[in-house]
């Protein structure tokens, strides 16, 4: 398993507008293959936002990000010049 963390700092302004978004691709993204959890958190003091998410394989990771839907959410991000970072890792150890 892989484990892909998607991070990003939404000003006030950009908050609504990334939420709502949120409220509607994360919905499309459970869908795509190979996604076995997705995890959003904030940080209660206005911090970094976070997507968590498991996927089976790097090859699942891999096809994400060459897909279209990928292309939306940096799309997104673009357009409101939301800095973002992803990063992925070997999931090495789960209970």
């Amino acid at each position: 398993m892989v484990i892909s963390i998607t991070s990003s700092r939404p000003n006030d302004e950009q908050l609504s507008q990334t939420e709502a978004f949120l409220k509607t691709f994360l919905p499309k993204m459970r869908k795509f293959p190979g996604i076995v959890a997705i995890y959003l958190y904030s940080r209660a003091d206005g911090g970094d936002d976070s997507t968590i998410v498991i996927w089976e394989s790097e090859a699942a990771l891999k096809l994400y990000r060459q897909s279209e839907l990928i292309k939306e959410a940096m799309a997104f991000e673009k357009k409101l010049d939301i800095p973002t970072i992803r990063d992925a890792y070997p999931l090495t150890y789960s209970l």
